[in-house]
């Protein structure tokens, strides 16, 4: 094998190709639309390893800034740790890894990233610490009002969103600012039939109904006050029969919803601060799921 890693992928068309094949055949997903609407950004590095001019494994690493409480945070994102199969128990991911944390770890606050049930034991051995996350929930007390689905083929339409994105979710305590590419990752793909303007909240909210519950992952409008109320929103929205309203992200005000420990393995939250306090510790929060990457 004559493999190497190349943290300059995205701009490299083979490299990039190569890239996304290793992604479909891992997640069933293509970056390339993305890049070629202009939504990445310098912020993304995948490290990969090539086996000549196939990729064979990656990890990418999202520099994020987070506000929370009126106070900006510098994390590191891992993403995308993918390994094809013929490549794994190589030690591949463990290389990649240790130049990420030689490159990252002390040029930032700290590092974090998502990982599902078949990786829980990885993660631990290079320092990473698995935080409790938790879920708000509340009930849907519907009351529909006007609002209207923002069409992502509409130029008009992302420029509204990428407008009201300026402004942040003021519900949020806690949340990811200045990415844009990243939100447009997932509203140009799969959820791009979930984001709505209310006219009479002035709200872009971004939120998925099904027959009884009604899941919001995130709404940007000017800040909370008396007439601006987060259960009202989401309320307004809600279609008739529906029972639950579901965050993806901490509410500033708790107090209106129900808060339980998030249970499961498929999305489990890891840390790597080296003793550091971080944003993520403790405070029973729930980092938005809207920002995994």
């Amino acid at each position: 094998m004559s493999l190497y890693l190349s943290k300059k992928v995205m701009r490299n068309d083979s490299l990039r190709r190569a890239f996304n094949t290793l992604a479909v055949k891992t997640f069933g997903l293509s970056f390339e639309d993305w890049y070629q609407k202009g939504y990445w950004s310098e912020f993304n590095t995948p490290y990969t390893i090539f086996d000549g001019d196939r990729a064979v494994a990656n990890v990418s690493v999202n520099q994020l800034k987070i506000l929370c409480q009126g106070k900006v945070y510098n994390g590191i994102q891992l993403g995308t740790v993918m390994t094809d199969e013929a490549y794994r128990n190589q030690g591949l991911s463990r290389y990649i890894m240790e130049q990420v944390k030689e490159d990252w770890e002390k040029r930032y606050d700290f590092i974090f990233l998502f990982a599902n049930e078949s990786v829980l034991d990885f993660y631990p051995k290079f320092g990473f610490e698995r935080k409790e996350q938790y879920q708000f929930e509340t009930k849907a007390v519907p009351s529909p009002g006007l609002c209207r689905k923002l069409n992502m083929d509409s130029l008009h339409d992302r420029q509204m969103l990428a407008h009201y994105y300026k402004k942040t979710n003021p519900f949020s305590e806690i949340q990811v600012i200045d990415n844009y590419g990243l939100l447009m990752f997932y509203c140009c793909s799969f959820m791009k039939d979930w984001v709505y303007y209310s006219p009479e909240y002035d709200a872009v909210v971004i939120a998925e109904q099904d027959h009884n519950s009604l899941r919001c992952y995130d709404v940007y409008c000017d800040k909370r006050d008396e007439r601006n109320d987060l259960p009202g929103l989401l309320s307004s929205m809600a279609k008739a029969g529906t029972k639950r309203i579901e965050l993806e992200f901490t509410p500033y005000d708790v107090g209106c919803f129900d808060r339980s420990l998030r249970g499961g393995d498929a999305d489990s939250l890891f840390v790597l601060s080296e003793g550091r306090e971080t944003i993520l510790d403790g405070g029973k929060r729930l980092f938005p799921s809207i920002s995994h990457t």
